[in-house]
């Protein structure tokens, strides 16, 4: 029986089981990374500056896409990149 516990944790480890995503991530991988990496994140001359600027860009790009965010789904979007990527404070209640 300790044989088999072992065998399902080694198996499991390698198998990569998958983590939950936030809704955040979840929209973003769906609907950003069809038209860019996450290297627009990280690069020098990036156009967000601030949370605020993030935000308009997240909110330009769901319009031209016409994704018709609404202000929640614009505020998680955009928290969860300035936490993951940016490292911007939200200076709205988010």
């Amino acid at each position: 029986m300790k044989h088999i516990v072992v065998t399902l944790i080694f198996v499991l480890a390698g198998a990569g089981v998958a983590t939950a995503q936030t809704p955040a991530q979840t929209m973003h991988d769906t609907y950003c990374m069809v038209c860019h990496d996450t290297t627009v994140y990280t690069r020098e001359n990036r156009t967000a500056t601030d949370y605020e600027s993030l935000r308009a860009e997240v909110n330009r790009w769901q319009s031209n896409v016409s994704l018709n965010w609404s202000d929640a789904d614009l505020n998680t979007v955009t928290t969860w990149l300035a936490e993951r990527y940016y490292g911007f404070s939200c200076s709205r209640e988010c």
